[in-house]
């Protein structure tokens, strides 16, 4: 039987499926920058197991992370592929451990040992713990990360209802946010100020309290920045997430 959680996320799923905000987006020079709306077909949205679609296993997650897109449908495709080589459970948690990105790593690394400097010791196995999703919510087309192929800000906010509603849901401790659309995104959901770079809203907002929830705005992990100062932030998690959050 579906908890309420799940049919939350079912019913929000649904509602992600009719959404056409990003499907025709184009700049000035004509150049196509709309994106794949992957909700449409519901059967695949739900078979991609990575670290950011797992959802429907981390809906009591105590830590929320919010990147900022996934990426290419094409990269979504070769996890949705692998998994229905053998769909089980046991298959689903290996494609995800394949899923070795060096952003995954560097991000497992920091949350490691940030907490080390608490005497909090953690493992790898942490990032099973944490629901992730990104401010975007469609799939780039082609097959790169190119910043000239999205409409980064416009999408985002485009997609700010919905991740509203996924940390309704969730109802996480605490949410982090990797590069600045994220927070970006928190912002017009919240209605707070942000300065316009992520390096000012690290500086002078380094931890913002909405509600019962504490953001914690981060650089992303691959980014040129100071593995000290990046860790700074990462330690901030710890005064709020305790052992018994990540059982």
């Amino acid at each position: 039987m579906e908890n309420k959680k799940t049919k939350e996320l079912n019913h929000l799923i649904e509602t992600l499926s009719i959404c056409e905000k990003c499907k025709n987006k184009k700049k000035k020079n004509g150049k196509d920058c709309s994106l794949i709306n992957i909700f449409q077909d519901k059967k695949f949205c739900k078979q991609i197991p990575s670290i950011w679609t797992d959802w429907y296993n981390r809906l009591d997650s105590k830590i929320m992370i919010i990147g900022q897109d996934w990426g290419p449908l094409e990269e979504m495709k070769k996890f949705h592929e692998w998994y229905l080589l053998e769909k089980s459970k046991q298959n689903w948690k290996e494609v995800i451990e394949k899923e070795k990105s060096l952003t995954k790593k560097i991000l497992t690394n920091y949350l490691i040992e940030s907490a080390n400097s608490f005497n909090y010791l953690i493992t790898k196995e942490v990032l099973d713990k944490i629901y992730f999703t990104n401010a975007i919510l469609c799939a780039r087309k082609g097959n790169n990360y190119r910043s000239d192929n999205i409409k980064l800000k416009e999408s985002t906010l485009d997609c700010s209802n919905y991740l509203k509603h996924q940390i309704e849901i969730v109802k996480p401790k605490v949410i982090l946010t990797l590069g600045y659309y994220p927070i970006l995104s928190l912002s017009n959901i919240y209605n707070f100020k942000v300065e316009d770079t992520l390096k000012k809203i690290i500086k002078d907002q380094p931890e913002i309290k909405i509600n019962q929830m504490i953001l914690i705005p981060l650089y992303h992990p691959t980014a040129q920045v100071k593995k000290e100062e990046q860790l700074k932030q990462y330690q901030r998690i710890w005064k709020y997430i305790g052992k018994e959050d990540l059982k």
